[in-house]
């Protein structure tokens, strides 16, 4: 699949992002005696997420590379920081693709259906050419049903890239991604986020049931991996205080690893 080259990510999880949609509606000429449809009764379409609620916040760690020549024991601290940068990268890389994707609908007026649905269709230029995209968002109840499928140069109904659901006011949702390398197009991982919360869920054979959580209970911050396999959790957390921990299998003899609220190692409480 020539378009579809780059679109998976290889991680164990995969995600996606998206913008408001500003919508306006305008009538054609009516007569005196037409009768004008009320506010009320002009459907509208459905909400999309927006994206600063399918991203990582770890602004806390900004200051940490100056810290790598400083006098002082901030290994715990510095060891945090490492895995979350490597973590943002790697979250950049696999929302490059579906943010950009979703982004686009916002530039687009959604035409409403026959069912009760509304869709988007427009080209979106991926790197390795165009591709139409059609988003498809189905109102049912509280709930809005989505789908967003990509047909290179514009053929045919396209094939699934992922689905869905959210709530009215896309606050809260989940998300089920494809994987467009095979054949058979297996789910490739999940992503879904609410109030405070972000998730991504692996579902490839070698990673199936890993799961990466970030949770934003401010002033109380804490990045959670559970191994699908059994291995136990792993976690780092941190307040706005300064002062964290981790512990991970790998340092520490993997025994939680703190630092105060200056940075500075200490032993955990």
């Amino acid at each position: 699949m020539f378009f579809f080259r780059n679109l998976r990510t290889g991680t164990g999880f995969i995600a996606i992002a998206a913008l408001m949609l500003l919508f306006s509606l305008s009538l054609g000429g009516c007569s005196d005696n037409e009768t004008r449809p009320t506010e009320a009764s002009v459907p509208e379409p459905p909400v999309l997420p927006v994206a600063e609620q399918l991203a990582f916040d770890f602004s806390f760690f900004a200051g940490a590379p100056q810290l790598e020549k400083a006098d002082g024991d901030y290994d715990n601290f510095l060891n945090a920081y490492l895995r979350t940068a490597l973590l943002d990268v790697v979250a950049n890389l696999v929302l490059a693709a579906p943010v950009s994707a979703f982004s686009a609908a916002v530039h687009t007026v959604p035409v409403a259906q026959d069912d009760g649905s509304w869709v988007w269709t427009y080209d979106w230029q991926h790197r390795d050419g165009l591709v139409r995209i059609i988003l498809r968002g189905l109102p049912v109840g509280d709930v809005v049903q989505w789908e967003l499928s990509l047909a290179p140069g514009g053929v045919g109904d396209g094939i699934l890239w992922f689905d869905g659901a959210t709530n009215g006011d896309g606050s809260e949702g989940q998300w089920s991604f494809r994987d467009l390398d095979n054949e058979e197009y297996p789910i490739s991982g999940e992503i879904s986020w609410g109030v405070g919360y972000l998730e991504f869920v692996s579902r490839e054979v070698d990673s199936d049931g890993d799961r990466l959580r970030f949770i934003d209970n401010d002033p109380n911050f804490r990045i959670e991996f559970s191994d699908g396999m059994g291995g136990g959790t792993s976690f780092i957390k941190w307040n706005e205080s300064g002062s964290g921990s981790l512990l991970v299998l790998d340092y520490n003899d993997g025994q939680e690893a703190c630092w105060d609220e200056y940075l500075m190692d200490v032993d955990c409480q």
